[in-house]
């Protein structure tokens, strides 16, 4: 080893100046040479080995809910791991606000706890989103961390960075955090040199794409976690503070108006922290109705990083980095209905072709204002980031007006593709507007894909601007009979009621009548009787008032149905003569359909068979005349079931294989659905009993994928008879729970007190008379919460013959 001594730099003679070596670096930059120079040789000396350095702030005080990702960055952080270069920078992603810096800071830790750096941990705050980005600055702080006096620093960056490189060289193992940086030039002068063994941890609010990094992104909470969070949140202050516990529901509804987002929620527990006294759900209803909930969701003083706990600026820093074009389209994709959009929605948004418009989701995406699909063709917004979008979209008057003519866009895009979309399902493809190149299966592949967005835009009938209201009217409408096909009743049911108000706030008497005539129907599918009667009611009043005898005989055929189902059958006597009062003035075909199938049911519904099947083939021959293929099948069903119970098994399978078929063709899933449990019953009936097992287990599979369990549990208690009548008690029991279970779920005691009583003939059976007895016994009970006292005698009086 030589030592330079006396070495003058760039000045006069006698200057006093020298160099020192550090480490093994020599800096010979701008130095001026008086003549020879020499080196003073002498014995190696023994560098004193580095002291171990750690610069980590406090692992975070509240963490939860990551165990997914820091199990996945430990794996990344492990030095016994090999995987090249960019196994040395790792960098965690995410929008601002979702805890990457607490996840470092946690992984971090963890890693030294493990004994994997041995040589320390450093940290800075590069501090990329509130100043200007500059590595330089952070150079000679971590230097500084690693022991390097000031007077011992070179003078020029790149010199300050080779220092840099070998000062880690001589370390066991270091893991370095760089946290919050922006760009990648903030990022790679930093990384470490040659020698593999050190470990740079990143965070960002951007990707780091042109780094050899691996990218890790960093998602909201789940619903669970996000909880805990502000539960430990609480507790971490107040170890007594109960209210998450007491108000679960609340809370869920807390963190949901929070996006999962772990700044949100940190935001909010210092919020109930502040009114100890008062419940959560007070902040939920504070949050629900502000106009602006970003702004909103600020709390006073800091986190203990040191961070504000305000929201908005925080996505104010990340608009501002936008140029001028990405966010025009950000504010119009933010207006996008529903969980997300594809390529064609945001192009009606942004008012650009696909091709142009691409380069820009994606540059939005890799600024974490986005999200996309794993197939790239679903895009997603965090609803924070969007309320944000919409807020700076109504910011002033042209932006406003912008994001108007945007929805009108949509609107007309989503309509003519429904409507098309539903002429392919009502086998009309000859109608259509927009075509679907695979048929049929394509327009429904697009409707179930569309199906939050079209909902969303349906809801867009609450806007102020009556031609948008309006429009979405419309779209509400178009929607009816997918909602209808798809048995998605509570989605159905919302926007009708919103479709009722909307129409009577526009006054649009006809609208509205349409509106409470489908309230009622997605009401009555809901297992809602009493409210669904009062919607067909007003409906049979509107048409009345406006003079529209079609839509009243429709209405009083729905109000005879409905009182049919409430076993309020005088009544719906009274009903079905109304509607029979008008029929001769029925001009349209529809119509007299529409109030034949409603008929049809009623008067089973009423005992008299005959007339009912008279009422079904009637509408049988207008479903084949006017092509109306899927009210066929619907027809064939009834027309089935109907056969059935008037004792004529063999019509009824003819019948209902017909309807069968139908409706494999269609893709009529709950048409598939009822007519094997029709077909069951009807197999039971003729003692085909493991036919009717076979056709049963069908219809349950159906139900169950279209998640309808009033109507699954219905087929179990078929189930359960036909287990029952092979003398196979054990898996008749099984179907008989089930079926309790399933009308527990869906709130139905009247149901609920049938298959008890069902479950207690089983156990009566089975020579279970403990068993029976208590099951009757809780069968009596659920009749009477249902007002069937009749029914609970019944009950009550099978007890004592036990």
């Amino acid at each position: 080893m030589y030592t330079v001594n006396r070495l003058r730099t760039g000045g006069t003679v006698g200057d006093g100046k020298f160099i020192n070596v550090v480490g093994d670096y020599v800096s010979f930059a701008n130095s001026t040479f008086y003549g020879p120079v020499y080196g003073v040789g002498g014995r190696p000396q023994a560098a004193s080995p580095p002291t171990v350095v750690s610069t980590l702030p406090t692992a975070p005080a509240v963490f939860t809910g990551r165990e997914e990702e820091a199990a996945e960055l430990l794996r990344a952080l492990d030095p016994a791991v090999a995987g090249g270069p960019q196994s040395i920078a790792i960098s965690a992603v995410g929008l601002g606000g979702v805890g990457k810096t607490a996840l470092a800071l946690h992984v971090a830790h963890e890693a030294r706890r493990r004994g994997w750096f041995p040589g320390g941990a450093l940290f800075i705050d590069l501090h990329g989103y509130d100043l200007p980005p500059r590595a330089d600055e952070a150079v000679l702080s971590l230097l500084r961390s690693l022991g390097v006096p000031d007077q011992a620093l070179p003078p020029t960056p790149q010199e300050q960075y080779a220092l840099y490189r070998a000062e880690l060289s001589r370390r066991e193992p270091v893991v370095i955090v760089l946290d919050n940086a922006s760009i990648p030039e903030q990022i790679a002068p930093l990384l470490p040199g040659e020698d593999g063994r050190h470990r740079v941890l990143v965070t960002s609010r951007d990707t780091l794409d042109s780094l050899p990094a691996r990218q890790f992104t960093v998602p909201a909470l789940s619903s669970d976690s996000a909880c805990l969070l502000i539960e430990r949140s609480l507790h971490m202050t107040d170890a007594t503070d109960r209210r998450v516990a007491q108000e679960p529901e609340a809370a869920r509804q807390l963190a949901q108006l929070c996006g999962h987002l772990p700044l949100a929620l940190l935001i909010v527990a210092a919020l109930l922290r502040r009114r100890r006294p008062r419940g959560i759900s007070t902040l939920v209803d504070e949050l629900r109705v502000a106009t602006d909930r970003v702004r909103a969701l600020q709390a006073r003083g800091v986190d203990q990083y040191g961070k504000k706990l305000t929201l908005r600026p925080v996505l104010d820093v990340m608009y501002a980095r936008l140029e001028p074009e990405p966010a025009r389209v950000f504010r119009l994709v933010g207006e996008a209905p529903g969980d997300g959009f594809r390529l064609a929605v945001a192009s009606q948004l942004a008012e650009l072709p696909a091709e142009q418009l691409e380069p820009v989701l994606e540059d939005l995406t890799a600024s974490s204002l986005l999200s996309v699909s794993a197939d790239g063709q679903h895009w997603q917004m965090h609803n924070l980031v969007q309320l944000y979008a919409r807020a700076r979209s109504k910011e002033e008057r042209d932006l406003r007006r912008e994001g108007g003519r945007a929805r009108k866009r949509l609107l007309a895009y989503y309509l003519q593709h429904t409507l098309s979309a539903m002429a392919y399902l009502h086998g009309r493809p000859e109608t259509v507007l927009h075509r679907f190149e695979g048929g049929r299966a394509d327009a429904l592949s697009w409707l179930d894909e569309e199906r939050s967005g079209l909902l969303g835009a349906a809801l867009w009938m609450r806007s102020e601007d009556d031609e948008e209201a309006e429009g979405a009217l419309r779209m509400a409408f178009t929607l009816d009979s997918y909602l209808a096909m798809r048995r998605a009743f509570d989605a159905w049911a919302a926007v009708a009621k919103v479709a009722r108000e909307t129409a009577r706030r526009l006054g649009m008497l006809k609208e509205e009548a349409m509106a409470s005539d489908t309230h009622g129907q997605a009401l009555r599918g809901l297992h809602r009787s009493e409210e669904a009667l009062d919607a067909f009611r007003q409906a049979q009043v509107l048409h009345e008032q406006l003079g529209d005898p079609g839509g009243e005989a429709l209405a009083w055929s729905a109000v005879a149905l409905t009182l049919s189902v409430l076993g309020r059958h005088d009544e719906a006597a009274d009903a079905y003569a109304q509607a029979l009062r008008i029929m001769p003035e029925l001009r349209e075909e529809r119509d007299t359909d529409a109030v034949h199938a409603n008929m049809a049911i009623a008067l089973a519904g009423l005992g008299r068979l005959e007339e009912a099947r008279g009422a079904f083939e009637q509408q049988l021959a207008i479903a084949v005349e006017t092509g109306d293929r899927q009210g066929e099948a619907l027809t064939l069903n009834g027309l089935g079931d109907l056969l059935r119970r008037t004792s004529r098994p063999d019509e009824a399978i003819t019948a209902l294989t017909r309807a069968l078929g139908l409706a494999a063709e269609l893709g009529a899933w709950n048409i598939r659905a009822l007519g094997w449990r029709h077909l069951g019953a009807t197999l039971l009936g003729q003692g085909r009993l493991e036919d009717a097992v076979a056709a049963f287990g069908r219809a349950r599979n159906w139900y169950a994928f279209l998640d309808d369990p009033h109507a699954e549990a219905g087929v179990w208690s078929g189930l359960m008879r036909a287990y029952l009548a092979l003398g196979r008690g054990c898996e008749a029991q099984h179907a008989a729970l089930q079926a309790v279970k399933l009308y527990e779920s869906c709130g139905d005691p009247y149901q609920t007190g049938g298959a008890l009583h069902n479950m207690a003939v089983v156990f009566d059976a089975v020579q279970e008379p403990e068993e029976a007895r208590h099951a009757w016994e809780l069968s009596a009970v659920a009749f009477e919460a249902a007002g069937a006292e009749k029914e609970a005698a019944e009950s009550r009086r099978r007890i004592a013959e036990v």
